[in-house]
């Protein structure tokens, strides 16, 4: 296991503003409140993330019809995870997190100022994501080293990998208390601005739009386009 703290989350208003799940575009048109609030959040947040990630690679032995088998005989079962990881010579586990701070804080806002208590709440999705960001470029950066492709990185949650199974998964190579991290019961990160993922490593991987490898996604009000 190795673990990553050295991060430099910087972070735009538009991004607290997607954070929140809005159009920072039609936001700015329309309800400039939210623009303020926005960069009050920044503001007065910024110095309440702590990120930090844990990672760690697993060598994988064989790839079948709806599992991946890793050195030692141990199983990842799922048909969407073994079609997006199919020629992955290794698979690194990671988990990441900015702490409980900011979600404290955000959390005591929302009483008196909802409008800020939501924009920081926006602002720890956009850095817990900026830092999942930056741990897949550490990643990429290691595997270029060795003239390895990197996959796009895929979380629990995510049709035919539900969270009930995928974080156990993933929890059970890593020990995320060393960051502070804990999983409930019902697989659900503590602090709750956490992210886990996979990423396959191998010769032939290719970035993929994970909407494309969804069974939703002919119905789906959220896909990308």
């Amino acid at each position: 296991m190795k673990i990553l703290k050295d991060f430099d989350v910087t972070l735009s208003s538009d991004e607290v503003l997607r954070g929140e799940g809005t159009n920072p575009d039609i936001v700015r048109s329309r309800r400039p409140m939210l623009v303020k609030a926005a960069s009050a959040a920044i503001e007065e947040g910024l110095s309440k993330i702590h990120p930090a990630a844990i990672i760690h690679s697993l060598q994988v032995l064989e790839h079948r019809h709806e599992k991946i088998i890793f050195t030692g005989g141990i199983e990842l079962v799922s048909p969407l995870v073994a079609q997006h990881l199919s020629g992955a010579k290794e698979i690194t586990l990671a988990v990441c997190t900015i702490g409980l701070q900011l979600e404290t804080l955000a959390s005591s806002c929302m009483g008196e100022n909802p409008i800020l208590g939501l924009a920081l709440d926006g602002l720890g999705n956009a850095a817990v994501e900026n830092v999942a960001q930056q741990v897949c470029g550490h990643i990429g950066d290691k595997a270029m080293m060795r003239n390895l492709k990197t996959s796009s990185p895929l979380s629990p949650g995510e049709p035919e990998w539900p969270v009930e199974i995928g974080q156990p998964f993933i929890f059970s190579f890593l020990d995320p208390s060393l960051i502070g991290i804990s999983l409930s019961s019902g697989g659900m990160m503590l602090p709750k601005k956490s992210i886990s993922f996979v990423v396959g490593i191998g010769p032939e991987m290719s970035q993929t739009v994970l909407c494309d490898l969804c069974s939703l996604r002919e119905r789906c009000r959220y896909r990308h386009v």
